[in-house]
């Protein structure tokens, strides 16, 4: 277990070590993929109770006696352009985007609107729904979905599978429900394989990088993500293509790299569960599955009117493995 900064401050309950885990690869991620493109300067915050970043120019070392929300002003001031990647919790990734907007500099992930429907499943649900996109039946608590022999519930604004619960009993999902949070949904169990898609999007359009499948266990009720394999679903490239397209067309606020969670029914059919307005874990095996740096993609998506992606990207299968 550890602690760990949020937009709000210091957060002092325990959580469990894999979100801490997920966190580090991600950033580490980043920082050693911007590092790799030349004239790039990096300024960066960290939480003094982690291990220090490398591949930063100047790093803020945030302290309990520190204010979060004036440092990131004060870096956000300073950068000419802003990555961001947050949890969606209590509207994190939602403020700070709007705190970069409001300051006028260019962000390198996607707009506030978009990150706002993202960032509650509920909303995704209704969004992609009316766009025809084929996405799990979302309902919000008290209420249970008419049909199915299994249950999910989670967070609305949850990340990963934090506190994501599995029911195969009726009246033990009617009994949670009695005393259920507010902010929680609820969506039929879909039997097949859990995976997600990397992609980068920009006006509506997508551009497809990696189809990764997942490893979640199940650990009395509780959901855990264990990791995954980074192109491991290559084998569905087609109808992964398919998908991103028509996710970004419904969303057409995302920007930079998407990660759309979803699974792939034993019929073969795509069933979107969620959408993240941010890279995911999955970027931490990016650059060694397509052979390419990540972030000169990534600029070149901003800067490039005619963004193609390089040719001779690969498809190779990297391996992430959570608490080992």
């Amino acid at each position: 277990m550890c602690e760990y900064l949020t937009a709000g401050g210091l957060y002092r309950e325990p959580i469990p070590a894999s979100l801490a885990q997920e966190a580090l690869l991600m950033r580490d991620a980043m920082l050693g993929a911007m590092s790799g493109v030349p004239g790039v300067e990096i300024l960066s915050a960290h939480d003094a109770r982690l291990p220090l970043p490398e591949h930063v120019s100047r790093c803020h070392v945030l302290n309990e006696d520190d204010v979060p929300w004036q440092v990131w002003t004060s870096l956000i001031a300073e950068a000419d352009l802003v990555w961001l990647v947050a949890p969606e919790s209590a509207g994190a990734l939602l403020q700070l985007t709007e705190l970069a907007e409001a300051s006028g500099k260019a962000l390198l992930s996607s707009a506030g609107e978009s990150v706002r429907v993202a960032g509650s499943k509920w909303l995704t649900y209704q969004q992609l729904h009316s766009a025809g996109v084929p996405v799990v039946e979302t309902m919000r608590v008290p209420h249970r979905p008419g049909s199915g022999s299994a249950w999910v519930t989670k967070p609305d604004d949850g990340v990963s599978c934090e506190g994501a619960r599995y029911f195969r009993d009726v009246h033990a999902l009617e009994h949670w429900l009695r005393h259920a949070p507010a902010d929680h949904i609820v969506q039929p169990y879909v039997q097949g394989q859990p995976a997600s898609l990397t992609m980068l999007c920009r006006d509506g359009e997508a551009w497809l990088l990696t189809c990764n499948q997942q490893l979640i266990e199940f650990e009395q009720g509780k959901i855990c993500y264990r990791g995954g394999v980074v192109n491991g679903a290559a084998g569905h490239w087609a109808s992964f293509d398919r998908l991103a397209c028509q996710v970004a067309a419904a969303m057409p606020g995302l920007f930079g790299y998407v990660g759309v969670d979803l699974i792939i029914g034993n019929d073969g059919r795509l069933h979107v569960l969620e959408v993240n307005p941010r890279l995911t874990t999955s970027f931490a095996g990016l650059h060694a599955a397509i052979h390419y740096n990540p972030a000169r993609l990534l600029l070149d998506l901003f800067y490039n009117e005619a963004f193609k992606l390089p040719a001779g990207l690969q498809r190779n299968r990297i391996e992430i493995n959570l608490n080992d």
